[in-house]
């Protein structure tokens, strides 16, 4: 499906929900013509009439990603912190933290994310590692002008850490990727997000108050019908409830396991061995940040408890 935003700018949705594999993309008409993200599905990719010059990739997961084989002919940019895990599949799994599925998840893990899920037919490639050669790399700042639109690179980091977001200056369009606005709040879940650096990154785009604000997983939002400010500012209070919780729940001596199990720290609807490790994850990050804040401490037993 193709939303016209203006003249120059549309938003590229799949054709259900905008959700795992899928992911929003915004095209940019133009001298040279723009695609941020590569996620949504081969259906409605296959609706865009214009040729695309250049692809901006907001991060390197792969429901932003899997669909960059569908424009051969494009320039291909992704942030400098991320590049590496475009070309390197050691790179690229050490973003995920794997490593320590067996030490949160009590037992190994049996099953590759890829052979959890079937992927539809309009999606090209399997979850795992995508070589992408890059043409250019994305710094805080970087610029790309269309001739009717100013795209500025956004270094908003947290959910990974080279995650951009991108204005376009012209039209005062927020396209904010992963900070998307989900009523779960923020995910956080891979060995390369950090918490403290996601609540800047939110707090940041908060601050610029966009006439339309562009997500990767949901609608548009449009200042004047929505609050744009304070959506951004309920979708971080999320998180920071999970990490009140996690604290009051601490008042007596407990176990990660412990704390895990209560229903406050994975609030995801869908619950499999991914979404459960993943808020393992998230957890994990929020004891090690209410520590190092002198808020909690762990025994050598492993036990955490409030101060």
């Amino acid at each position: 499906m193709i939303i016209s935003i203006n003249d120059h700018v549309q938003l590229i949705r799949p054709d259900g929900k905008a959700v795992f594999p899928y992911s929003n993309s915004l095209f940019i008409k133009g001298d040279p013509s723009v695609l941020i993200d590569a996620g949504a599905g081969g259906n409605a990719f296959s609706q865009l009439k214009e040729p695309v010059d250049i692809i901006l990739l907001s991060h390197n997961h792969y429901d932003h990603i899997h669909g960059v084989s569908f424009f051969p002919n494009a320039q291909v940019w992704a942030s400098r912190e991320e590049a590496p895990g475009y070309g390197d599949p050691i790179i690229h799994a050490s973003y995920n933290g794997f490593e320590h599925w067996e030490k949160l998840m009590g037992k190994p893990r049996t099953k590759r994310l890829a052979d959890t899920e079937v992927m539809p037919p309009d999606v090209p490639v399997r979850p795992g590692f995508i070589p992408i050669k890059l043409w250019g790399l994305i710094d805080e700042g970087s610029q790309w002008d269309t001739g009717r639109e100013r795209i500025i690179a956004l270094h908003t980091p947290g959910h990974s850490h080279g995650h951009c977001s991108f204005w376009l200056e012209r039209s005062n369009i927020l396209f904010s990727a992963d900070i998307d606005m989900s009523p779960y709040g923020p995910w956080y879940g891979a060995e390369n997000s950090d918490f403290d650096q996601f609540e800047l990154s939110i707090r940041r785009l908060a601050e610029i108050k966009p006439s339309i604000l562009s997500t990767s997983h949901r609608r548009l939002f449009y200042q004047g019908e929505d609050d744009i400010p304070g959506l951004f500012l309920d979708y971080l209070d999320i998180a920071l409830q999970k990490e009140h919780n996690i604290l009051e729940y601490l008042t007596q001596p407990r176990s990660f396991m412990e704390i895990a199990s209560q229903p406050f720290v994975n609030n995801h609807p869908s619950k499999t061995e991914y979404t459960e490790f993943w808020s393992r994850m998230m957890l994990r990050k929020h004891l090690q940040r209410l520590k190092k804040q002198g808020l909690i401490a762990e025994t050598g037993e492993g036990q955490w408890f409030r101060i």
